[in-house]
């Protein structure tokens, strides 16, 4: 198994929806509470790219095994191309989450046991998302769950790890976070319409329609300004971040979004254009906190 099999498979373009709510958490868990742990921060980046990284794999692993990957996929596609065995997945996976479970076990173990609550429950989900009889993957609520899980469900847990604390302010600082990783797996399903379609999944997409999905992913991108002016007029945020936001977010994304077809050979540069905004959204936030706090 090749360094560039474990690449494909690790899906490392999908891996900043982990590490953003990691760093976001940690950094407003200073600015809100005054309390931050650089080396919890390391452990968190390290067991998020695992668990997202087998995340990644049993989906894939799950979608080989009923047919739902097509010889177009060959090239993101570890499985499909040959360059690795089913069964080596299946190692691989446990290998990430036997490790992310002993890191979550040491936090848990520094901090509280509710950390190994909310992994246990994030577990199941992921597994679900592919797995059973009715995955999620093969309805119109992976949006939802994805950005629930990963967005409300991680942020609030870092801060809470960081700090020991957990309220509505927390929960409220994740809203944006969630709306990008919904947008992430909205803008993947977009992209694989048809190939979803002839195996029988009922995506989001396939639900409202190409033209309904592309405003949909619109709205979300414009929600992550109106929702920072929320936070800042409500005190959570603080001006500075509201003005960085308005001055350097990545507006010419939107309109580019709106300019091509949207299909399995375009996915990469609409992957890349949800990138974009959240990574250069969540970069602009997190240096308008550091600077409050400097302040």
């Amino acid at each position: 198994m090749s360094l560039k099999s474990i690449i494909k498979l690790m899906d490392i373009k999908t891996l900043g929806a982990g590490i953003i709510p990691v760093i976001l958490g940690s950094v407003y868990s200073k600015y809100a509470f005054g309390k931050f742990n650089a080396f919890y921060l390391i452990l968190l980046i390290v067991a998020m790219i695992l668990i997202q990284s087998a995340t990644n794999m049993i989906n894939d692993f799950f979608d080989f095994k009923r047919g739902a990957d097509s010889k177009k996929s060959a090239e993101e596609k570890a499985l499909v191309s040959g360059e690795i065995t089913p069964k080596q997945v299946v190692y691989t996976i446990c290998l990430c989450e036997l490790i992310a479970f002993i890191i979550g076990v040491f936090i848990a173990n520094q901090t509280s046991y509710y950390i190994m609550l909310v992994a246990i429950i994030g577990g199941i989900i992921s597994i679900s998302y592919a797995f059973g009889p009715f995955p999620i993957s093969y309805t119109p609520f992976g949006e939802i769950v994805a950005g629930i899980t990963m967005g409300i469900g991680i942020t609030t847990t870092v801060i809470y790890i960081q700090s020991g604390v957990i309220n509505l302010n927390t929960v409220f600082v994740s809203v944006p976070t969630t709306l990008f990783i919904s947008t992430i797996l909205l803008s993947n399903n977009l992209s694989d319409m048809e190939e979803d379609r002839e195996v029988g999944r009922k995506t989001l997409p396939i639900l409202l329609g190409i033209k309904s999905t592309q405003m949909l992913w619109v709205f979300n991108a414009i929600m992550l300004l109106v929702i920072t002016l929320v936070l800042t007029l409500v005190h959570i945020y603080p001006m500075v971040v509201l003005v960085f936001v308005l001055t350097f977010f990545p507006y010419k994304s939107i309109f580019d979004f709106l300019s091509y077809d949207k299909n399995n050979y375009t996915k990469n540069r609409t992957m890349g254009l949800i990138g974009n905004i959240g990574l250069k959204y969540h970069l602009i936030v997190v240096v308008g906190l550091l600077i409050a706090i400097m302040l």
